[in-house]
């Protein structure tokens, strides 16, 4: 009796593990029967967000740099940020970060428009300027990348971070599409991204820099009215250290009025001492 309850047991396992393992086959979603051309079309006829303003969760993670600005970064004097934060974007330069005490009340104030940014910290009535290049959003995000691309992969214009459509080439690699930039890119920033085969949206990318490759990973996307936005977005700077983290609420409407660009200015109150980050 015993015996044979093993091996109705036995059984019943392998059973269920034979089971589990046609789910898993049957899960798989093959890459599409479409030419190079066909999904290019498709990816450019795609509609991404140009603008967003709203609340976001925010995580920032910053070790320094190179350059050694860990001790002067406004957003994140402690090294790291997990809360709520005001996010605010414009393409193509155009940027307001607030991250929110638990109380709600802004911690720190950062805006960035064209060439330039400030910051500006209550608790120490100190003002923050540098520029929107590389080195100055490395300076606060942790990132070497200049504001522009920041931009693009936080809205999810992705293919515009890489230079657009007509600068990729399309492979395909197992069951995901591969779209790399190609050798002659005319200063173009260089890269790939990772296509999940269904929706064709990028799972993950990769950005090459001279410091190294900065990851960026999606946690999918989502269509609001005409354009597709992304749900999440992780960008991590070369060699993982620094990481960028913003999740955004899954109720977000569309159809919202134009930015105007008092959002994007700061000026410095009276009495404030002024640090320059350079970049």
């Amino acid at each position: 009796m015993r015996a044979l309850r093993l091996c109705l047991t036995f059984l019943c396992c392998a059973l269920a593990g034979c089971a589990l393992f046609q789910t898993r086959q049957a899960g798989e979603v093959p890459p599409r029967d479409a030419s190079p051309a066909e999904i290019i079309a498709e990816l450019k006829a795609r509609l991404s967000p140009r603008e967003y303003r709203g609340a976001v969760s925010m995580q920032l993670r910053f070790h320094g740099n190179r350059a050694g600005a860990g001790a002067t970064n406004p957003l994140v004097p402690q090294g790291s940020f997990s809360g709520h934060a005001a996010l605010v974007l414009r393409e193509p330069d155009s940027l307001r970060i607030e991250p929110l005490s638990p109380f709600g009340t802004p911690l720190v104030v950062v805006v960035a428009q064209g060439a330039s940014f400030r910051a500006y910290s209550p608790s120490r009535n100190t003002v923050y300027m540098g520029r929107t290049n590389r080195r100055g959003i490395e300076r606060i995000l942790g990132i070497p990348l200049n504001s522009e691309i920041v931009i693009k992969l936080l809205l999810g214009d992705w293919a515009a971070a890489l230079g657009g459509e007509e600068n990729l080439d399309l492979k395909k690699s197992g069951s995901v599409y591969l779209l790399e930039t190609r050798g002659e890119s005319g200063g173009v920033v260089s890269g790939f991204a990772e296509l999940e085969p269904r929706g064709l949206h990028p799972v993950k990318m990769g950005i090459r820099t001279q410091r190294g490759t900065i990851a960026v990973r999606y946690g999918g996307f989502t269509k609001t009215g005409e354009v597709w936005r992304p749900s999440q977005v992780e960008i991590l700077g070369p060699g993982g250290k620094n990481r960028l983290h913003i999740a955004y609420p899954a109720d977000e409407g569309a159809g919202k009025a134009a930015l105007p660009d008092e959002l994007f200015r700061l000026e410095p109150p009276r009495g404030a001492r002024t640090l320059w980050l350079g970049g």
